[in-house]
This record gives C-alpha cells, sequence and structure tokens, in this order.
C-alpha cells in the first residue's frame, strides 16, 4: 500500500480525500443535451448543444466539428460517442440521440499546451476549471491576439474567463471594434456587454440619426429604455430629432407611443414633449382626461387637465 494512502488511513482523512478526488473529477464533466439543426428542408447542418455542471451554457457548433457523429446517428436512435476539440480543450460526449435529440454525460480533458500559451503571452497559468471555462465559450488565443491588435491592455486569465461567460469574445470584440468601439481595457468591453449594448442596436440608433454615441451614452440609452422602436415610433407621431437626452428623459417619465396615440385621440395633438411629461408628472391619463372633458362638456387644455388632477380629481 502507497506510504500516501497509508497515512491517510491512519489521520482518517481518506473518505475526504477520496471525496476531494471524486470533486475535482466532476468539476471537469457534466451532462449534455443536443438537438440537431436543419438547414433548409431536410440537411443537417448545425448541432444545438447544451452543457450542464455548475451553470448551463449553450451553443451551436456545425456537424463536421463533432468527431464520431454523423446525421445519420444523429436521426436515428441508438448510442453515441463523438467529440469537440477546442483549443483549450477536448470535451467527449457519451450518451444516445433518438430523432435528433441526444442527452448523456461529457468529460472535458485541458490541453497543456494552451496553458503554456496563455503564459508565453504573459497570463497567468490557468486552472483546469477555468480552462473548461474558455473552452465552453470558445476563447482561445486568437481573442487575445486580437485584443493586442486592437491596443487593448493585457487582460488577465481571470478577464478573459469572465469576458468568455458575459459573451464579450471575439465576435463581439470585432464586431464593437468594427463601430469605432475600441475600449482600452476588456472590463470596459464586458461591461458595455452587460449593460446589453449590441452591434444591431448602435447600427440602427445610427441609421435614426444617433451617430457616433460614446460608450457610456450608448449604456445609458440602453439602461433606460430608449431603443430604435421607440424612436421610430416616436417619430410616426411627430416628435422626430429627439436628442439622447430628451428621448431618455421621456421615457425615464413615462411617456411613450402609446401614451402619445391615446391623448391625440382625445385631440391632444402635436404636444410639445415637456407638457407630454407634465401631464405624466402629475397622474393626467387618458382616460382621466376623457372623464373630466366629459364632465365639462369641452375639451380642457393641459394646464386645467394637471389643475384638476392636482385637486384630487378622478
Amino acid at each position: 500500500m502507497p506510504r500516501t494512502i497509508r497515512s491517510a488511513l491512519a489521520a482518517g482523512l481518506l473518505p475526504l480525500l477520496l471525496a476531494t478526488a471524486a470533486h475535482a473529477q466532476d468539476a471537469l464533466g457534466g451532462t449534455w443535451t443536443a438537438r440537431a439543426g436543419v438547414d433548409g428542408a431536410t440537411r443537417i447542418a448545425t448541432v444545438h448543444v447544451m452543457l450542464v455542471d455548475r451553470g448551463t451554457t449553450t451553443f451551436d457548433v456545425p456537424l463536421e466539428r463533432l468527431e464520431g457523429l454523423s446525421a445519420r446517428q444523429l436521426a436515428a436512435s441508438g448510442p453515441a460517442r463523438f467529440v469537440l476539440r477546442r483549443e483549450a480543450g477536448t470535451f467527449t460526449f457519451e450518451g444516445s440521440f433518438r430523432d435528433g435529440e441526444g442527452k448523456g454525460r461529457y468529460t472535458f480533458a485541458p490541453d497543456p499546451a494552451f496553458a503554456t500559451a496563455l503564459v508565453r503571452r504573459g497570463l497567468e497559468r490557468p486552472t483546469a476549471l477555468q480552462q473548461l471555462s474558455l473552452a465552453r465559450h470558445e476563447v482561445g488565443t486568437d481573442f487575445l491576439d486580437e485584443l493586442a491588435r486592437q491596443g487593448y491592455a493585457r487582460p488577465t486569465t481571470a478577464g478573459i474567463v469572465q469576458a468568455g461567460e458575459h459573451g464579450a469574445g471575439l465576435r463581439r470584440l470585432r464586431e464593437m471594434a468594427g463601430l469605432g468601439y475600441r475600449l482600452g481595457t476588456l472590463q470596459s468591453l464586458v461591461t458595455l456587454v452587460d449593460h446589453g449594448v449590441t452591434a444591431g442596436f448602435v447600427t440602427r440608433m445610427a441609421e435614426l440619426g444617433y451617430r457616433g454615441l460614446s460608450p457610456a451614452e450608448a449604456m445609458r440609452l440602453v439602461d433606460h429604455g430608449v431603443n430604435p422602436r421607440f424612436i421610430t415610433e416616436m417619430g410616426e407621431l411627430g416628435y422626430r430629432g429627439l436628442s439622447a437626452a430628451e428621448a431618455t428623459r421621456l421615457v425615464d417619465h413615462g411617456v411613450n407611443p402609446a401614451f402619445v396615440r391615446e391623448m391625440a385621440a382625445l385631440g391632444y395633438r402635436g404636444l410639445p414633449a415637456e407638457q407630454l411629461v407634465r401631464m405624466k408628472d402629475h397622474g393626467v391619463s387618458a382616460a382621466f382626461a376623457e372623464r373630466a372633458n366629459s364632465r365639462a362638456g369641452r375639451r380642457h387644455s393641459v394646464g386645467e387637465l394637471v389643475s384638476l388632477r392636482d385637486r384630487g380629481e378622478r
């Protein structure tokens, strides 16, 4: 019996050692489900995979990258064993498929060469769990090289893990750079993504006249709910050329296209934005305006509606 095991037995630590080893192995594996993605009418082109261990990750992968898995196996019923190789390591899947859907367990083997590549680029050597995360989110050395090309500060290993987990990977990095967003630090990119700023949002807002938004301005608009749909609908109602600050103020005070349409139906068309805000702030709704006008037998002015509401009229 090896000395280590004898010592553990003597100290009563063997169960703890075995539990720790089992936990470490479980940490590099979990369960998976998958379903076939159809291109056109019948051809299976991609597989939608979901990995579950400490968290859940989903991604689409071309069928040809899943070594050992064929379209015939996907469509039929039976056991399956296949492999997905990524730069940070290799996933091995075991389970079964039935009518295009599969499930089972997977294990992950970190690639030592990848860890060495990070060290050579000045990063800390990743742990096995960090490599698992980087592989799940397909973050590799091409991401690091692109950061360097764009003049970003050198990230940490923990930083690139966070970027992958938050959806701030290579595709998002290049998309944002194409729109002029070279943010200098990876954390700034992660923050932008966390606030929901996408390339589609920036592009559509630019088409609507909001060009050259700074990262802070873009995040503020998204945070306050100012989106292309709001700008488009307000424009159709006559409120064109709103500044970012004006649009934000309207949304913050509860002025939306539905409210503008309801008031217009009662004859309150083309009101200045400040009057819309004033009505909202004082609790003047379309229903209240309709009741007040009906009682008076005429259409009240905005000021009169506000005064009535302030006096407690309902």
